[in-house]
């Protein structure tokens, strides 16, 4: 009775496996041609879009092409070339090790990465520094480059999070001296420039003059949002940095005791001078 189970169960078992075995062939087949399908597709897109570029290529050429970048890339690599056109495997595979990187630059930016995804200088800083950098690079162009090379990740971040015309005033910040001036803090000025974005930046260029002075700059990177936001006059901070070194300097230049002196010898002048005056007058 034993066997005769035994018999049974391993013929059952024979048989889920072989349906699984069917499944599993037919499933395989399904993603083989749905991925096929697509390629086509895609193919079809990108001649209508790249036209001139795949003039002398037909569909058929341009399909295996496809199925060839999504094998070694993904799905990213279907993207780059939807929106580069087949160029985007050719750059991606001359970019060597940052080909992948490439590629998902491609899928994500366009056309307006082909300016970083061109250069392997650009791609170290990428490869370095994340997404930031690749957003601040393209983003605000060539004056994002020797930035981020200098500052590093701070850097990256406040250029990725503003606009262009504020990513040339921290260029202009640069190349002043401002950032050279805050020394240890510069980190920090880049730091409140990424979370608080244009209008962190809008404040830091209009208040650059008092913040050049090291006091005011400590008072505000303690706490900026409150002078970003108006709460706080970063003006008052300004003039209470300027007035107190000078007090305190005469506080520790001036020679107490003569002045105490010379306040005792007025005041007893002062003193005998009423006394003589009043004097004369009884005599009169």
């Amino acid at each position: 009775m034993t066997i005769e189970k035994c018999s049974v169960n391993t013929s059952v078992l024979w048989c889920v496996m072989a349906v699984g075995v069917v499944f599993s062939t037919d499933s395989s087949r399904c993603l083989a041609q749905g991925k096929a399908a697509v390629a086509r597709e895609t193919a079809e897109y990108v001649m209508k879009k790249f036209s001139k570029e795949v003039a002398e290529e037909s569909v058929e050429t341009i399909t295996r092409k496809i199925e060839g970048a999504v094998i070694k890339y993904g799905d990213e690599g279907l993207e780059a070339i939807r929106k580069i056109g087949p160029r985007a495997v050719q750059i991606a595979d001359e970019a060597g090790e940052a080909g992948a990187a490439s590629v998902k630059l491609m899928a994500k930016y366009g056309e307006d990465s082909l300016w970083l995804v061109g250069k392997q200088s650009r791609m170290g800083i990428v490869a370095a520094h994340g997404d930031d950098a690749a957003k601040a690079l393209i983003r605000q162009g060539e004056i994002a480059e020797p930035l981020i090379k200098s500052m590093g990740a701070p850097a990256a971040k406040a250029l990725s999070n503003v606009s262009t015309q504020n990513g040339r005033r921290i260029a202009m910040m640069v190349d002043e001296g401002m950032v050279a001036k805050a020394g240890s803090r510069a980190e920090d000025l880049m730091n409140v420039i990424a979370k608080f974005g244009d209008k962190g930046m809008e404040f830091i260029w209009k208040n650059k003059a008092a913040l050049a002075v090291g006091t005011t700059l400590a008072a505000f990177l303690s706490n900026p949002e409150p002078f970003i936001d108006g709460t706080l006059d970063l003006s008052k901070v300004a003039a209470t940095s300027i007035v107190e070194p000078i007090a305190r300097q005469i506080g520790l230049q001036t020679n107490w005791t003569a002045v105490i002196l010379a306040i005792v010898v007025g005041s007893f002048g002062v003193y005998v001078l009423r006394k003589f005056w009043n004097r004369n007058r009884r005599a009169v």
